[in-house]
């Protein structure tokens, strides 16, 4: 199927036997891994020539040390690079006589979606052969049809649906979470074999929008903490953390909803472990503070241009703690649900009249040094058949609310 077409040239002399000459690493491994390797186990090694091949293009037997081996002219250099006759005909179809039929690395590559290397490996592994080519006459590895259309034929049998990482992006998680609740059951996941030796998964429309219900939060629900609290590494959304380096960061997530800390100064992004490791970051402030009694929630909703924005979260984490404050994120805000009681509010630290305006739902009292927060909301309790609180609770799950929020907002779509 394939054929070499080579063109002539019209150059100078080749390299004489006995010459000493080292070796090009004219290609990267991502490019060519085979021929990648090849190169690299005579890399820095001088060599001698110990026969000039013309068959049917210019090589050279090369001793290097107690190992020999055979490379194109373009592949070498005795310090002057020079240019080199070719002897050969025009379409020639190599010397190998009946060929079988063949795809060259590069296309069994595209075929079945993986990198060059990652072919290098599946000839090592037997998985698909590798066509001999002792006089290196191809530039670039070749494998038999058979094996490659018949993994190209299992792949496309394969299920097809989302990945890990579109589901992250539309339920708004992290990749490492969709993981995470693949591994627990709460997204039912196909595993499907991907690259060398190593397996990825697919996520079907149906499992996708059974996920959706479970995991991904409605506006109408207060946030879930996974919105906005990495617990793998203790932090939480627009922490505020420092080092002699780095006098300000701030714990955000990326657009692969990854947390990580945001310098300012340079205006960069680092994942959590180059903060860390390379810049010494650590918290300004410790972020937990005891669970208060639930009295309901106080809502805010604070534009994230606003000078108050940064201390106002640095007060509510470092004195109501993450155990009582819920953050939901938005595109120029951030909506937040704070547990309602008293805690400490020193004029210093922040003027309650600079919070005010951003009060949606609840009220706000500064008394005595305190900040006193009263949810809009009193708790009652009445009497329902069960056959009625039953069919209640299923709407409500359907709807993705609590049956509180159900009940109240029919209440409300009922008394004007």
């Amino acid at each position: 199927m394939n054929k070499l077409n080579h063109e002539k040239h019209t150059q100078t002399t080749s390299y004489e036997i006995g010459e000493s000459v080292y070796v090009l690493q004219t290609c990267t491994e991502e490019e060519d891994a085979e021929s990648f390797y090849y190169y690299k186990q005579f890399e820095k090694k001088e060599g001698v020539i110990l026969e000039v091949i013309e068959h049917p293009r210019l090589q050279y037997r090369v001793k290097f040390g107690q190992a020999v081996a055979v490379l194109y002219h373009e592949e070498l250099t005795n310090g002057n690079q020079r240019d080199f006759p070719i002897k050969l005909t025009v379409n020639q179809e190599g010397w190998e006589g009946d060929k079988v039929e063949w795809y060259t690395q590069k296309e069994v590559a595209d075929l079945l979606g993986v990198s060059k290397a990652t072919v290098y490996h599946y000839g090592k592994q037997k998985k698909i052969i590798k066509i001999l080519d002792p006089h290196r006459l191809h530039k670039e590895a070749r494998y038999g049809k058979a094996e490659v259309d018949r993994l190209v034929y299992e792949k496309q049998s394969l299920p097809t649906g989302m990945s890990p990482n579109d589901v992250a992006k539309k339920l708004g998680l992290s990749v490492q979470s969709v993981y995470k609740y693949i591994q627990d059951g709460s997204i039912k996941a196909k595993a499907v074999p991907y690259g060398d030796e190593r397996i990825t998964y697919v996520i079907s429309e149906t499992a996708y929008h059974e996920a959706e219900k479970s995991l991904k939060p409605s506006e109408t629900q207060r946030p879930k903490k996974y919105e906005y609290y990495d617990s793998k590494n203790d932090i939480v959304l627009y922490q505020k953390f420092h080092s002699t380096k780095i006098p300000e960061a701030r714990v955000v997530r990326n657009e692969d909803n990854v947390f990580g800390f945001y310098l300012p100064n340079i205006q960069k992004w680092l994942t959590y472990e180059e903060g860390v490791k390379n810049y010494a970051l650590k918290p300004s402030y410790s972020i937990h503070q005891p669970t208060l009694d639930y009295k309901g929630y106080v809502e805010l909703q604070v534009p994230k241009n606003e000078v108050v924005f940064y201390p106002f979260i640095d007060y509510l984490y470092k004195n109501w703690g993450v155990e009582n404050v819920r953050m939901r994120e938005q595109d120029s805000s951030v909506l937040l649900f704070i547990r309602a009681g008293e805690r400490p509010l020193m004029p210093e630290m922040i003027s309650i009249a600079d919070i005010l305006p951003y009060l949606t739902n609840g009220e706000m009292h500064h008394e005595d040094d305190t900040l006193i927060l009263r949810s809009p909301n009193r708790k009652t309790s009445f009497e329902l058949p069960n056959n009625l609180l039953e069919t209640i609770s299923d709407l409500a799950e359907q709807e993705g609310i609590s049956i509180s929020k159900w009940v109240e907002q029919k209440l409300s779509s009922i008394i004007k």
